[in-house]
């Protein structure tokens, strides 16, 4: 029997009833979804953050405290404001010095992760670098990425989050006493050549003098550690004789009345007598002196160069790329390496502004051949400690608690044509760092020596007080 019309037509109505509800249903079930969800489109989004403010700092020939303190803020901002979004991580607030942050992102709300981090790293990078251009088209192209992708509610959502930690970031940021430190009369070297003089070539005013009036990360005070760092050999010389240098000019050759400071001394002279390829390779792959020169004829040329700092986060990335890191993962490598890193600056600036101790080049051209270069630049602060000794031996004790014993290979440095290195740990990559200094001949190895040692208490410190899991 076939149905009657009247029936066709309550089972049109029913069925367009039906799948009214059903849209009605899937479109408040998608919009509550969207408004509720927590996505993830790039777990390695910092590494390129970090490559970002590393062109920056590149472009602004900054030197390496100043360099460590930009990756440092940028780095808890990140941190901070993905935080509230994991079950394992916990806040920096109350640990990190100075640092009190209370506030909490809507929960309710969508929010796209990476990109809550990108916000946060981006705008605080761009308030500390001098040169921002960089910092902001990095921010912009990724920015048209994460529209093209997320929902407008999302995006908007992500952004002004990430922003609003930023704000917070950039106030805390601006009473560590930096801007302070710009303002203060220049370091007037002691006219005695006992004590650190401007170095040849360029004859640098003194870097950061200051720096340890900056309020540090987690160690107690800039000086902290200085009375368990070993004091350096005594420095004494008194004239004894003319001579010839090796391109036949006159000079006073001096004689050193410390045997152990003859010892080092000749240790460096020597090394740059006999260095094979490899040493030499060694200490310019390490070299990371944004500040660095070359004259060319009459011209002075500046020479690109990754800082200390963009190095060290380079190859975290590198590792974390490799096994494959969540987001949150990184973020909290990241900010515990970098204010390792920040403080080992801090307490290195300090030591060396106490002993203000002389230079290999001043040294070796004053006793024993006053043309002697070194084979790279000697950067314009006081020798001891060996400040890519401290951070990079910090770095290495806070990255292996992190990672163990891990095999990578370093490609830092290939796009400023030096290539790669391979390294069974980080502690190997730590060790080839602070031997570079000699190869290089800008240090002793007393200060190189020390330098681990005061690294590997900083490293220490920030392991058993900074707390970042539940």
């Amino acid at each position: 029997m076939k149905p009657s019309p009247e029936s066709m037509k309550t089972k049109k109505i029913n069925f367009s009833v039906y799948l009214t509800i059903a849209v009605s249903a899937l479109f408040i079930f998608t919009s509550c979804s969207e408004n509720k969800s927590k996505i993830i489109l790039n777990n390695d989004v910092l590494s390129e953050c970090n490559l970002a403010i590393q062109n920056a700092i590149v472009l602004d020939a900054t030197n390496p405290p100043v360099g460590s303190r930009r990756y440092f803020y940028a780095s808890v901002a990140a941190y901070q404001a993905i935080q509230p979004f994991s079950d394992d991580l916990i806040s920096l607030s109350g640990q990190l010095k100075g640092l009190e942050f209370n506030a909490s992102p809507d929960t309710s709300k969508g929010y796209c992760l990476d990109l809550v981090a990108l916000a946060a790293y981006t705008s605080t990078a761009k308030a500390l670098v001098w040169k921002e251009d960089s910092v902001v088209a990095f921010r912009n192209r990724k920015l048209d990425y994460y529209k093209s992708e997320l929902s407008d509610k999302v995006f908007k959502n992500s952004i002004t989050w990430g922003d609003s930690v930023s704000s917070i970031i950039i106030k805390w940021a601006k009473k560590d006493s930096f801007n302070e430190t710009r303002g203060v009369d220049l370091y007037l070297a002691k006219n005695d050549a006992h004590y650190w003089q401007p170095t040849p070539t360029e004859y640098m005013q003194a870097l950061e003098p200051n720096w340890k009036k900056i309020r540090p990360s987690l160690i107690p005070s800039a000086n902290h550690f200085r009375s368990t760092l070993p004091v350096p050999a005594d420095y004494k010389i008194q004239p004894i004789s003319k001579s010839i240098d090796s391109e036949g000019n006159e000079f006073t050759k001096y004689k050193s009345l410390n045997p152990k400071f003859d010892e080092l001394m000749m240790e460096v002279y020597n090394e740059s007598k006999n260095l094979d390829s490899n040493k030499i390779r060694i200490a310019r792959y390490w070299d990371d002196n944004p500040n660095s020169t070359f004259h060319y004829g009459h011209a002075t040329i500046k020479v690109l160069k990754v800082s200390p700092v963009g190095h060290w986060l380079s190859m975290f990335s590198t590792v974390a790329r490799n096994k494959k890191y969540s987001l949150f993962e990184s973020a909290e490598g990241m900010v515990r390496l970098s204010a390792a890193i920040f403080d080992g600056f801090i307490a290195a600036w300090d030591a060396k502004y106490h002993y203000e101790y002389v230079r290999p080049v001043n040294a070796i051209r004053m006793h024993l051949d006053s043309s002697w270069l070194p084979l790279i630049e000697t950067p314009a602060f006081p020798e001891y400690p060996s400040a890519h000794s401290v951070i990079s031996s910090a770095a290495a004790t806070v990255l292996t608690h992190m990672f163990g014993e891990y095999e990578f290979i370093d490609s830092a440095e290939m796009e400023f044509g030096l290539g790669t290195r391979h390294f069974k740990n980080f502690r190997e990559a730590s060790n080839e760092a602070c031997m570079s200094r000699l190869y290089g001949g800008i240090h002793f190895r007393e200060g190189i020596e020390n330098g681990k040692f005061l690294g590997n208490a900083i490293g220490e410190h920030h392991i058993k007080t900074l707390k970042t899991r539940k």
